[in-house]
């Protein structure tokens, strides 16, 4: 009789692990965390959770997304016991072998892209700048984070990070916060997104303060109430109009010399209408046709309507369908409509109408439109008609309809009168003076700009500005759009339970709060708007180019020439930041393979302004585990698949070697 065989390596091996396995609790913990059941609990949980953040994000915003999820701590938590399972399942068969390569740095490869995201989560960030060639440099970048900053009474500052975006702070359930080193509390009881300025005003009492008058431009048919504060001054004597006129105080005008304003015509009842051209605007939202700003020289609308909307299936092809008063109706493709007249019936009918102007993505900026990208992501056309008054209808008795901007061209100076409490201006467009008067307190001038009217509030031979904030509850308006911003409001409380004044913080400036009603008491200085990251160089954009496709207006690259200069070792570095293409500083290679190195992309551009350009910045020090950790990967995948031994069928089937004849 034959003795046993000796048991092979292999064997001994998993005899070994099976051991220590069932006597030690550190390897069978170990087992137990590496083991393919933890991998696939921790894994489909992940997968769930990113799949919840994905259909957030849709539904609401990135923001939300991000508190929920991202950069929940639980999180966080659950990606390290990943990192340790993965880890454990390595461990598992330990002492490793020649086949066991693949394995091990496969494993290894997915613990070092996991340890890069979180390095990169903690020390790392993703920002933005904004830069003008015709401006100075930059050293400074700005995070989509909201953070509030507290200077307490005795001069200590601190910030901490303030979404109110996830859990808005309201007067039912406000904010309360203690003030370091301080018995006081900072209380927030609400937030808008609809802050706007109310500067008043008034008379000062130094006979050296210059003189100011107080304008409200009010236009019936938009519902509108803009109010123009000016003085004597090189920062308070002009008031840009919406982009469309100029509003300027100057020393003196002509007294002696006055030209009556032209009278506001209004048609009596009845009249009978004549082949007086009328002219009309329509600005049409394709996000929201149901609410045209429709403006119109006549008193009555043409009874013209347009609809503007995306062919189905293609979303980036638009139609504009024009539907007369009788129910007539033709659609256009957008191209045969810019800038061409045409009609509704043909050549035999006198009423005309064109696409005067196509915004892809609109937007108000420096209280103008503009297009802040080429992508249709909130489309907007302004259409142009025009025919014979007498094919009007019949005016209505409604109030008449909204008014986009007023035409360009028109300039309104004004100058402090002689005689006490009044003042001369005069009125130009197109170079031409039309009219030159004098007003005073109360009264209401008629300017000849649309629809739009000028109310005198104040004449002051000396006026101060007294400069506050107020939410806006109306309806907003798309000439509105760039003078709202966001804001908090907040009071003190002290340990008695007294609330100091309260006072609006709009986002990006910072308030003084008392704890009482005048200055002798303690005084809290709060800030509010988005986290801020000094540099210690600074950026300069020495040129911003924008090559178009031969033929085209469509924009074929973003090329910005940047400089970066650091005072510290008077380094001057220039790089391009272009499309799929950063710019990088300092630049080093070895900084580059370490992650160390700041990444300028192009991000946004104006097409109104051709010398400004927005960058994103990023800066990931977690980026050198991300790429050891892919190589790794596809290195251990490689291994096993394509060098790994050749196992026999006793090691495939789980038997060690065949059995000796007996």
């Amino acid at each position: 009789m034959t003795a046993n065989p000796k048991p092979s390596a292999e064997a001994q091996r998993r005899a070994e692990i099976k051991r220590r396995r069932e006597t030690s609790t550190f390897w069978a913990a170990i087992h137990i965390m590496g083991s393919l059941n933890v991998a696939v609990i921790l894994l489909a949980t992940i997968a769930g959770l990113i799949a919840f953040a994905t259909v957030m994000e849709s539904k609401f915003d990135t923001a939300v997304a991000r508190y929920y999820i991202y950069d929940n701590p639980l999180f966080m938590l659950w990606l390290l016991v990943l990192a340790l399972n993965l880890l454990c399942a390595a461990f598992t068969r330990w002492p490793w072998q020649k086949k066991h390569l693949g394995f091990v740095v496969t494993h290894a490869g997915i613990i070092l892209m996991l340890t890069g995201g979180v390095v990169g989560r903690v020390f790392g960030f993703e920002a933005y700048v904004t830069l003008d060639k015709t401006k100075g440099p930059e050293s400074r970048l700005v995070m989509h984070e909201d953070v509030l900053t507290v200077a307490a009474p005795d001069g200590v500052r601190w910030q901490m990070p303030f979404n109110v975006t996830i859990h808005p702070p309201t007067e039912a359930k406000p904010v309360i916060l203690p003030i370091e080193n301080s018995n006081l509390k900072l209380v927030i009881d609400h937030t808008t997104e609809n802050l706007v300025p109310d500067d008043t005003l008034v008379e000062s009492n130094d006979p050296a303060a210059p003189g100011g008058v107080a304008l409200h431009f009010i236009n019936e048919g938009m519902g509108q109430n803009v109010a123009a504060n000016l003085m004597l001054s090189d920062d308070a004597s002009t008031f840009d109009f919406f982009g469309m006129a100029k509003v300027l105080m100057v020393d003196s005008l002509d007294e002696a010399h006055l030209i009556a304003p032209a009278k506001s015509a209004t048609p009596a009842a009845g009249a009978v209408r004549d082949e007086t051209p009328f002219r009309e605007t329509q600005m049409i939202f394709a996000k929201s046709p149901e609410t045209p700003v429709i403006d119109t020289d006549s008193d009555a609308p043409s009874g013209y309507a347009v609809a503007f909307q995306a062919v189905a299936g293609k979303p980036n092809v638009f139609t504009v369908t024009v539907k007369a008063a009788n129910g007539t109706s033709k659609a256009w493709p957008l191209p045969d409509l810019e800038g061409k007249w045409t009609s509704l019936l043909g050549d035999g009918d006198p009423v005309l109408f064109r696409v005067a102007k196509y915004w892809p993505d609109f937007s108000m900026k420096g209280s103008a439109p503009v297009s802040l990208s080429d992508q249709p992501n909130n489309p907007v056309i302004l259409v142009q008609i025009t025919g014979p008054t007498k094919l009007l209808p019949a005016p209505a008795s409604k109030p008449a309809p909204a008014a986009p901007p007023m035409p360009k061209g028109l300039v309104m100076r004004m100058a402090l009168a002689k005689e006490p409490g009044k003042f001369v201006y005069e009125l130009e467009r197109e170079g031409k003076i039309e009219a030159r008067a004098v007003a005073a307190l109360g009264d209401t001038i008629h300017l000849g700009w649309s629809k739009w009217e000028a109310h005198v509030d104040a004449v002051l031979a000396h006026a101060e500005m007294h400069r506050e904030v107020k939410e806006f509850t109306g309806p907003l308006t798309p000439m509105m759009a760039n003078a709202v911003r966001p804001g908090l409001h907040a009071h003190l409380i002290t340990p008695a339970g007294v609330s100091g004044p309260a006072e609006w913080i709009p986002a990006g400036t910072s308030r003084e709060l008392f704890s009482g009603k005048d200055f002798s008491s303690q005084v809290v200085r709060v800030g509010y708007g988005q986290r801020v990251i000094p540099l210690t160089f600074t950026i300069t954009l020495e040129n911003f180019e924008v090559p178009r496709d031969e033929g085209t207006d469509t924009p074929s690259n973003y090329i910005s020439s940047l400089r970066f200069d650091e005072p510290s070792t008077g380094r001057v570095v220039r790089d391009k930041a272009h499309m799929n293409s950063p710019a990088m500083f300092p630049g080093d290679f070895w900084r580059s393979l370490l992650g160390w190195n700041y990444k300028f992309s192009q991000a946004n551009w104006n097409p109104q302004n051709l010398n400004e350009t927005t960058l994103q910045v990023l800066y990931d020090p977690g980026w050198p585990f991300k790429w050891i950790g892919s190589l790794g990967i596809c290195c251990g995948i490689a291994l096993m698949f394509y060098f790994m031994p050749k196992r026999s069928v006793q090691e495939r089937s789980g038997r060690d070697e065949p059995e000796a004849a007996k």
